[in-house]
């Protein structure tokens, strides 16, 4: 048992280092392939900066858990890969400064702390039977309402002009719109994706997946596509590792990064190798510095942007915030996002950060509670994912629970949990392999 332990701990050091030479060598390769065309973006590695950066990374692994045993784990895996391993690679070649590093440490500290508390007991959801036929009835009338809201007269559904087909059709949809497509692509179909892998009902899984393609075309959102695979990636991800599936989520990110130098080196796909690694890796930690920089010399928005203060606080700037970054970046009319960590700060500072980051663990709780009574860890933070992977990537924490659908998917698992710990619940020590009848219910006296 004790060399058990040790050889965990020392393959969680080992996934952790690995993924950090990984991401600098695909941050380095990036760099001399022209990517970084823009000033925001560090090319000048630091050797004293490297080291700072690298002893964080060690700190990183010492506090990741070594055994996955709640959701909350898996997430905190998922947020050392995505922004903070990151931003220490950014740190290294001479981004960002000692305090936005300080900061984003902070942050994933004291989330990690606070999942060291057990989880408050929940009311157990009400409903038992499946809910397939209320997710496709949900997915039918979202279709409708994003269909009939829509001009798609003359639309051009090539893939070059992805980006005016996408302006096009939101001049025209309502205001609902953006609520509509994310919901349906990060909380409905990611839902019934793993639902029908689980149940080996494969037909449905492909109409599923049609499903998520027919968002791609109503909407021109890539999203649309990659977050239902993400979804399936970290439900198998975790489960092939059993407890130590927090590391196949590193691991699993490790994979995209090797495959995104193979198609930067490849010069036809350079654009799938860009995305793969300057979008997904280096954007977020670059423009969390961008907002913490900005924000440090210019007055915070405390909420006044955001429709949770109803009004009633006047705003600061005439523009929303994310096209002014753009603007400060060199992309006028760029919508640039930033995770949590850059919006919290935008809102009111460092106490920004630290309300994003208490909201943050009292939800990470409650979906550990939800996990337990569900008795698959893996299922819900799958489920959960592509709302999280937002969250620590480009989305400030209020539109991540209602616009991109973790509130949504909180409120499935919750009503549902009766049904689906019927049906999925399973030993969470044991290696994952897809449900093909329901398991025994325990006998009541």
């Amino acid at each position: 048992m004790i060399l058990l332990i040790h050889r965990e701990e020392a393959t969680k050091y080992l996934v952790v280092i690995g993924y950090y030479v990984i991401l600098s060598g695909a941050y380095a390769l990036s760099g001399t392939r022209g990517l970084f065309n823009l000033g925001m973006y560090a090319f000048d590695f630091d050797f004293e900066r490297w080291l700072v950066a690298t002893t964080l990374v060690v700190l990183v692994a010492f506090a990741l858990p070594s055994r996955a045993s709640r959701v909350s784990d898996y997430f905190l895996w998922m947020h050392a890969a995505v922004p903070v391993v990151p931003t220490l690679v950014f740190f290294s070649f001479s981004g960002g400064t000692p305090g936005f590093a300080a900061l984003v440490m902070t942050a994933f500290m004291l989330i990690r702390l606070s999942a060291l508390f057990q989880p408050s007991p929940l009311i157990p959801g009400a409903i038992g039977t499946s809910p397939e036929w209320p997710m496709w009835i949900g997915i039918g009338a979202m279709y409708f309402f994003i269909i009939a809201g829509g001009d798609y007269s003359s639309i051009d559904f090539s893939l070059d002009k992805i980006y005016a087909n996408r302006a096009q059709i939101s001049e025209s949809q309502s205001g609902y719109f953006e609520y509509l497509h994310t919901n349906l692509s990060k909380s409905l179909l990611p839902f019934l994706l793993i639902l029908y892998y689980t149940k080996r009902r494969y037909w449905l899984l492909g109409v599923t997946v049609i499903c998520s393609l027919g968002v791609f075309l109503v909407s021109q959102h890539r999203a649309a596509l990659f977050f239902p695979l993400l979804a399936l990636l970290c439900y198998r991800s975790t489960g092939w590792a059993g407890a130590a599936g927090g590391r196949g989520i590193m691991n699993m990110f490790s994979a995209v990064l090797i495959a995104g130098m193979v198609l930067i080196c490849i010069d036809a796909t350079v654009l799938l190798g860009d995305i793969a690694i300057r979008r997904t890796f280096i954007v977020p930690a670059a423009l969390n510095y961008e907002y913490f920089r900005f924000f440090q010399e210019h007055p915070f928005t405390l909420f006044s942007d955001s429709t949770l203060s109803f009004g009633l606080v006047p705003r600061v700037y005439p523009d929303q915030v994310p096209f002014l970054i753009g603007y400060e970046i060199g992309l006028p009319g760029a919508h640039a996002n930033a995770s949590y960590l850059g919006s919290g700060f935008q809102q009111a500072g460092l106490a920004g950060v630290l309300l994003y980051v208490l909201i943050l663990s009292i939800m990470l709780k409650f979906l550990d509670g939800i996990g337990k009574q569900i008795g698959n860890n893996c299922f819900v933070f799958a489920i959960c994912a592509p709302s999280l992977f937002w969250l620590i990537d480009s989305s400030d924490l209020p539109s991540v629970f209602l616009t991109h659908g973790l509130l949504l998917s909180m409120a499935i698992l919750w009503l549902w949990s009766p049904y689906l710990r019927l049906h999925l619940s399973r030993p969470e020590s044991t290696t994952h392999k897809p449900i093909t009848s329901p398991s025994t219910p325990p006998e009541t006296a």
